[in-house]
């Protein structure tokens, strides 16, 4: 997974002393877009990329704490294909294929939490918490057969490659190796760049501090293309501070899935969120009390760092022009009591607008896309050689132009 031309070159030193990477675009404008526009809007399209982008490596499935008890059951869907989450009596997440041994039915398509099985309402197939199957009833036409354990052992729900991390759920649709330690050790080599660069982060200390989800009227590649577009803040969120703070940003490009940008003073330079600072994730070392971090893991899962909070976006796509997303914020344990309560409040309300200033741009970005000048728009070398990265990425996989 590694790439030697990584991390990439820098371009320019911008006149702040900031970075920008050696990206695709040249200094003069093309008038050539990198994705063409029938990719944000064509049902073919969409399907081509569940199949080469979203069900072809790792991809962020969902959040641990949507299955936080044994028993719990989330049911998500991933590159077009219906999925379980399940928190085992083990205290395990798996992840397996949604549907019955038998007859192909969906286990369920609404959260929910058993008490030890997971059964299927069509002719009640149960299975255990570790997709084993349980029962089979009248499998042989009587009421007292069992099935041979021989071929129980064979009838289990299918397994999909999973691994948690940070409180997320990634899976691999691709791989054929479902065990938790290859798992485990594919999923950490993919993404070593960005785990070396947050190793001073405990992540075993965050705590879910809240959730919204958000029904978007755009194509998932607009929502990383926004999120990944640092042009915008001083003009859109207003805010985040004074456009000397937008300025103020590093590109960054650790892997070809691992893109974004760094503020170097982003805590210092951008409005407060909170009147009561929130306690350090972890041993914060000093030269990144005031460092933010935003970072695209391709394809789907959207990641800001800060020494106090960490924030998610995951999203499920769901047609060319319909976007789900589940954006989650994680303070330290430290901050999880009462006496934190009101900065908790505070730091996700002024994420929660952050976040909503930005629908009414997806849904026009969106229009956008009809039109044939969207297959002659011209980034710019200097604010979104990032963005370009991303593209560039979509197109190499979806094997666009």
């Amino acid at each position: 997974m590694s790439d030697p031309k990584y991390p990439l070159a820098q371009r320019l030193i911008t006149s702040t002393g900031n970075v920008v990477v050696d990206g695709p675009l040249p200094e003069r404008p093309t008038g050539r877009a990198l994705v063409p526009a029938r990719a944000y809007t064509g049902v073919e399209e969409f399907r081509l990329e569940e199949a080469r982008i979203f069900a072809a490596g790792w991809v962020w499935a969902g959040y641990a704490h949507w299955v936080a008890e044994p028993g719990a059951v989330h049911p998500v869907t991933i590159g077009g294909k219906p999925l379980l989450i399940v928190h085992g009596d083990d205290g395990r997440i798996r992840v397996f294929h949604n549907a019955c041994r038998h007859r192909g039915m969906a286990l369920t398509e609404e959260p929910m939490v058993v008490a030890r099985r997971i059964q299927c309402a069509y002719h009640c197939w149960s299975y255990q918490l570790d997709g084993a199957l349980a029962a089979a009833p009248f499998y042989g036409r009587d009421r007292r057969s069992k099935v041979d354990p021989a071929v129980a052992d064979e009838l289990g729900l299918l397994a999909v490659a999973s691994h948690v991390w940070a409180g997320l759920v990634f899976v691999d649709l691709s791989s054929v190796n479902t065990d938790p330690q290859a798992c485990a050790d594919d999923f950490t080599h993919r993404l070593g760049p960005i785990l070396n660069r947050w190793s001073h982060i405990d992540f075993g200390r965050i705590h879910f501090a809240e959730e919204r989800r958000y029904d978007i009227d755009a194509n998932w590649k607009l929502v990383v293309e926004n999120f990944l577009d640092f042009y915008h803040l001083p003009f859109v969120h207003p805010q985040v501070g004074p456009v000397t703070a937008s300025l103020d940003i590093d590109d960054v490009a650790l892997h070809p899935d691992i893109m974004g940008g760094t503020y170097p003073r982003g805590a210092a330079g951008k409005a407060d969120k909170t009147e009561r600072p929130l306690p350090w994730l972890g041993a914060v070392p000093a030269d990144r009390l005031e460092q933010q971090d935003i970072f695209c893991v391709f394809p789907n899962a959207l990641l800001f760092l800060e020494a106090d909070w960490f924030q998610v976006i995951g999203f499920h796509p769901l047609a060319p022009d319909r976007t789900v997303e589940h954006m989650a914020v994680f303070v330290d344990s430290a901050a999880a009591g009462a006496e934190f309560a009101s900065a908790r409040t505070q730091l996700t309300d002024a994420l929660w607008r952050v976040n909503e200033q930005d629908l009414p741009i997806l849904h026009r970005l969106q229009v956008g896309r009809h039109s044939p000048a969207s297959d002659l728009t011209n980034l710019v070398s200097h604010w979104d050689q990032i963005g370009a990265l991303f593209q560039q990425r979509v197109a190499q996989r979806a094997g666009y132009r």
